[in-house]
């Protein structure tokens, strides 16, 4: 009986000391580093210190990025003042006497400078055609460009002269829809509370003119009623509000997918065992290099084939460059977060990983442009032209819609550079770390030999 109670005691584990990840710690982790041995007695010392750190931290971080995030889109209204518009002036003007009266050599397409100083943005006055505003809203120099056609002066008059007729006075709204939806939804509202205003002061600037002739005259009632007719001319218009939220949500659930294949194939990769602990494999690293880059690759084109198949389930899809071409981009990025989220797997603790790579997301989702223009966001946001997933945001509204394709050279690449950099990066320390296991292996070998 005593024996068989020694032989049940020694089969009991001990499970909370058995670590469920083996190789969590870095590979250049040192057990009898002096740091390490410091922080050993401190744990001693304070056995929640570590508990305690991430108490504090993560807290600190929710409540920070939940500040820049939601404080940055609480009331963009406000930072309207920050968008720039154009008014491109085809006017000709009046130069007939008996038709202009004291408006004589005068051009109401520069009435729109009024526009400046309300609080909605800056308006610039330019010269040019319907085809000059549509090249510099294509071009994303400014949020709108209002068009105003060569008989526009002619167009006003005609509906103070003449008291039962209205003469249709038409302006050009050309915009871009697809740069960013909810920007240009603001731009579009806050537009039509002054154009009315502006409506109103021609109508009064133009009667008390009348008035100076000695022959007052007032507008026919149709166009005191309608005014000015503002025909839209959208340029990358978004038909389905869902597409759009694809633009960067898509990104969000590539990065997720680039984490969870960066732990699956650190820690649980198993033809890394198969070449490396045996002594007489030839070239055993750059096997399980090329083998752990094939199941990553391969894990990844499924992730996003994955994604891109999700917008076509749901409803109609505006792809304007073909589905073919949106799986090679988001694969494309995809390789730029393994990039990252490799390299971070091998510099840090577990625990530690996950913080980081979360937060990097994070701050990323915040300061790509997707829900709102940082031009109607704090300066903080302008941090992420420094991250890639600002590029890719803005890649796949070209790819999808048609929009921004002058900064398609420059999206490409920013997350190629990106890309380069950390692959390289994290093939060197993916590298390091076999070599230092195959040593161990070795070591442990030898010890084990009697």
């Amino acid at each position: 009986m005593a024996q068989e109670g020694t032989s049940v005691q020694s089969e009991m584990i001990s499970y909370d000391k058995v670590d469920p990840l083996p190789t969590e710690n870095p590979f250049y982790f040192n057990e009898d580093s002096k740091i390490n041995q410091i922080v050993k007695e401190q744990e001693k010392k304070f056995p929640w210190i570590h508990m305690g750190i991430f108490i504090f931290i993560i807290p600190i971080l929710s409540f920070l990025m939940g500040l820049f995030y939601i404080g940055g889109i609480w009331n963009p209204v406000k930072k309207m003042d920050n968008l720039n518009y154009v008014v491109v002036n085809e006017d000709v003007g009046c130069n007939i006497q008996e038709l202009c009266g004291l408006m004589t050599g005068q051009n109401l397409g520069n009435s729109y400078e009024k526009l400046n100083g309300q609080g909605y943005g800056k308006f610039e006055i330019i010269n040019g055609t319907i085809n000059d505003a549509r090249d510099l809203v294509r071009e994303h120099k400014y949020w709108m460009a209002l068009h105003v056609p060569k008989n526009f002066t002619f167009g006003i008059l005609a509906n103070l002269n003449n008291n039962r007729m209205k003469t249709e006075v038409v302006v050009y709204r050309v915009y871009d829809e697809a740069r960013s939806f909810t920007t240009v939804t603001f731009v579009k509202k806050a537009f039509e509370k002054f154009q009315a205003g502006l409506h109103e002061q021609l109508i009064t600037k133009l009667q008390s003119l009348s008035k100076l002739t000695g022959e007052p005259k007032t507008f026919n009632p149709p166009f005191i009623i309608e005014g000015i007719t503002y025909i839209d001319d959208n340029l990358y218009p978004v038909e389905i509000y869902g597409q759009y939220f694809c633009t960067f949500v898509s990104f969000i659930l590539i990065w997720i997918g680039t984490i969870a294949t960066a732990l699956i194939t650190h820690f649980v990769f198993p033809l890394e065992g198969h070449w490396i602990e045996k002594k007489d494999a030839t070239h055993a690293i750059v096997k399980t290099i090329c083998a752990k880059t094939v199941a990553t690759v391969s894990l990844l084109f499924v992730i996003c084939l994955i994604i891109s198949i999700i917008p076509l389930c749901c409803g109609t899809v505006t792809m304007k460059k073909g589905f073919a071409s949106v799986l090679f981009f988001f694969f494309f990025f995809s390789l730029c977060g393994i990039g990252v989220n490799n390299l971070l797997v091998h510099l840090f603790h577990f625990i530690n990983f996950y913080l980081v790579a979360c937060t990097f997301m994070i701050l990323q989702l915040i300061s790509c442009g997707g829900v709102i223009h940082r031009d109607l966001q704090y300066s903080f946001f302008k941090i992420g032209k420094a991250l890639p997933m600002f590029y890719a945001t803005r890649e796949i509204k070209y790819i999808y819609f048609g929009s921004g394709k002058h900064t398609q050279a420059a999206n490409i690449l920013i997350i190629l550079a990106w890309t380069v950099v950390f692959l390289c990066a994290s093939y060197y320390m993916y590298y390091l770390e076999l070599k230092v296991k195959r040593a161990n292996s070795s070591l442990k070998k030898k010890k084990s030999q009697p």
